[in-house]
């Protein structure tokens, strides 16, 4: 009698595998647009060329480029096991957000780090929304 279902009971492990692969690999990439768009809206205004920049506030807008330059590269790792960086591809792009270089001490731009912590309590909603059985 037991015999009899086991191709039944295989198939139902196999949908619930898919829906749960699928959902985290769905959670991974609203969770990435999520903070690239977060990190985008950072970088504010339009600064004119001949104001200065208030330091150890997020970067105003000049030309638009590193904002631009913000994008996530998605990675999968294993079953329901999805990955995302996300971060500017520009070459200035970490020197704004950390300081550095020829700039006076502890003067930097977050908005990496300000996005990031506007996008913590959102994951946990992402995940349930994807996830939730």
């Amino acid at each position: 009698m037991i015999e009899n279902n086991i191709p039944e009971v295989m198939r139902s492990i196999l949908k619930a595998q898919t829906r749960i692969d699928d959902g985290a690999r769905m959670a991974r990439d609203e969770m990435m647009t999520q903070l690239i768009q977060l990190s985008k809206e950072q970088i504010k205004g339009k600064r004119q060329p001949s104001t200065k920049a208030e330091p150890n506030k997020p970067p105003m807008n000049r030309t638009g480029n590193l904002r631009r330059s913000i994008k996530g590269e998605k990675m999968r790792e294993g079953f329901a096991t999805y990955s995302a960086v996300v971060g500017p591809t520009i070459i200035y792009g970490r020197r704004v957000e950390l300081g550095g270089g020829n700039w006076p001490k502890d003067t930097k731009f977050p908005y990496m780090k300000p996005a990031w912590e506007k996008f913590r309590p959102m994951a946990l909603g992402i995940i349930r929304k994807h996830l939730a059985l």
